[in-house]
């Protein structure tokens, strides 16, 4: 599973960041392209620790080898819910609100691994686990928009 901390994988996601634009339809989801920006944003917040988000109590799903298959083997589900944490940044600037994305995905790609902030589904995460799945989480969400 690609990651974040790889540099070609990473300018990849930040080239197809640079393809969506305002007007962009989604193919799932509640979503438009300026919330969507947003919302991934608040999610790389979480990973870095900046915004708290309680646990779901998924235990099951914090435990090898659930937690392992959902993060670096399954893709990621279309519609699934999400914690009103990461949902809570409101639209903005466009191109600011991308601009804040790809800086986020510069600073988790650099921090060091070390054991991250807890994800409210999957429990305590190290810094790799986070950049795998938020590589995973832009991706899903580039696709929705056809990106």
């Amino acid at each position: 599973m690609p990651s974040l901390r790889d540099q070609a994988a990473r300018l990849e996601l930040i080239r197809r960041l640079e393809s969506l634009t305002p007007a962009a339809r989604p193919k799932w989801g509640r979503l438009d392209a300026p919330r969507m920006l947003c919302h991934v944003g608040d999610t790389f917040a979480m990973a870095l620790g900046e915004i708290a988000v309680p646990s779901m109590n998924r235990k099951a799903l914090q435990c090898f080898p659930l937690k392992h298959l959902i993060i670096h083997v399954l893709p990621f589900p279309k519609s699934a819910p999400a914690p009103p944490e990461i949902l809570a940044t409101a639209p903005d600037n466009f191109d600011a609100d991308r601009r804040r994305l790809a800086g986020f995905m510069e600073r988790l790609a650099a921090a060091p691994n070390a054991p991250g902030p807890a994800h409210p589904v999957f429990g305590p995460l190290s810094n790799n686990e986070w950049n795998v799945l938020q590589w995973k989480h832009v991706d899903h969400h580039l696709k929705q928009f056809g990106c």
